[in-house]
Formats: structure tokens, sequence, C-alpha cells
């Protein structure tokens, strides 16, 4: 693998011209969202257009996982907690600046990987409906959280898991930033164990795209985060 590939990309020049924390960010969170989001969504209407599963990695402890509706509180703090972690826990350092470029980078290749593997094995992810018969009844607020889910969400982009990826990613770099301050650490990782745990009692996963996240993510780490890392 080349050094260039370790290195930030030209895709970031923008962002590093900006001087002020903010305007970095900023820049960063827009090349990734108008970068991600396009090929995530293509993909989940063209496999919900394709209605066309290959196999089936469910066991019967998918099933017997119990719907927790609230737990999709956790299930959303992707979007409101862990997408926005650098922004909270980035040092105001150029190597750190360096380093979140790195983990965005990381992200973009979970996101393609990914994305790849839900076009060319696609597998439908039956189960929600238990949360389709379970939310009946519950709290308002938490029956139009999974519709909202739903409607924008088919079920078929399933291995690996998104979720678990891209939060373990920006979760590893939090960790690392945080170094010395272990309350800190503690509370973090326990706050992704609970959303990773939540995408199996919301019913959007099986827990084969939880293991298949977890080698995804080990796999990036390994060979395209760490080599790029200073210590």
């Amino acid at each position: 693998m080349g050094l260039g590939f370790l290195e930030p990309w030209p895709l970031w020049n923008a962002a590093l011209r900006r001087e002020s924390r903010s305007g970095f960010f900023a820049v960063v969170a827009a090349i990734l969202i108008f970068t991600m989001t396009p090929i995530y969504l293509i993909t989940n209407h063209l496999m919900d257009w394709r209605d066309t599963t290959v196999w089936d990695p469910s066991t019967s402890l998918d099933t017997s996982i119990p719907f927790i509706a609230w737990s999709m509180i956790f299930y959303q703090s992707l979007f409101f907690l862990f997408y926005p972690l650098p922004f909270y826990t980035m040092p105001d350092t150029t190597e750190a600046r360096r380093e979140t470029l790195i983990a965005s980078q990381g992200l973009l290749t979970l996101t393609v990987v990914s994305n790849l593997i839900f076009v060319l094995l696609p597998c439908e992810i039956f189960i929600r409906e238990q949360a389709v018969a379970g939310v009946a009844g519950a709290n308002p607020l938490l029956v139009s959280a999974f519709e909202f889910q739903w409607w924008i969400d088919s079920p078929y982009n399933a291995w690996p898991s998104l979720h678990i990826s891209t939060s373990g990613m920006f979760t590893l770099f939090t960790l690392r930033w945080w170094k010395g301050q272990p309350v800190k650490q503690w509370i973090i990782g326990i706050l992704w164990l609970l959303m990773a745990l939540s995408i199996l009692t919301t019913k959007q996963h099986f827990v084969w795209d939880l293991v298949t996240a977890l080698v995804l993510l080990g796999a990036v780490w390994h060979w395209q985060m760490r080599p790029a890392l200073s210590g």
C-alpha cells in the first residue's frame, strides 16, 4: 500500500486551509456528507428496488433477542453523538487535525466497501417485522422515530453494519485523544457498547452484521489507520 494512500488525500486541501477549528470541521463535514450520503442513498434505493436476497445469515439468536423500543435512542446516537464526536474531542493541534482526516478517510473506505457488499451479497433483515409488531402501543415519539427510520432505510443494507464500523472508527480516535482520561474513555466506551447492542434490540440488524462490521473495522484500522498514525 503506497504512502500516498495513507497520508491525507488532496480531497481535504480546502479543510487544511481553514485556520479556525470550526472552519476546519465545517469543510470536513461537508465533504463527508456530500460523498457518503449519495453512496448510501443510491445503494439503499437500488436494493429496495431489486428486492433481492441471495442468502440468509440469521440464526436463532437473532429472533430470540428481545425487541426494546426505547433502545432506538441509542441507535440514533450514531447521528447526534458519534458522528459529531471528533468536533467535541479532537485536540486543537496540527497533528490532531491530520488524524481527523485519516479517520475521515477510514470512514469513506468503510462506506465504499460496505456498500459494495450491500449490492453484491444482499440479504433482507426480515426480523424488522418483530419491531413493527412490537412498537405498537409504544411512546408516540418512539413510534415516529421507528417509522422515520424505516422510511429512509430499506431492510437490505445489512452487513457489515455501518452503524458499528463508523461509530467504532470515531470511538477509537476519541479514546486515543482522551489518553490519560480514563473516566471519559469508559463513558464513551459504554455508550458505544449500548449503541452496538441497540442495532440488535431495535431489530435493524442481525448478529452477523455486527460481527462482520467489527472484522471490517479491524482490517481498516490495521492496514489503513494505524500505519498512518504517529504513535
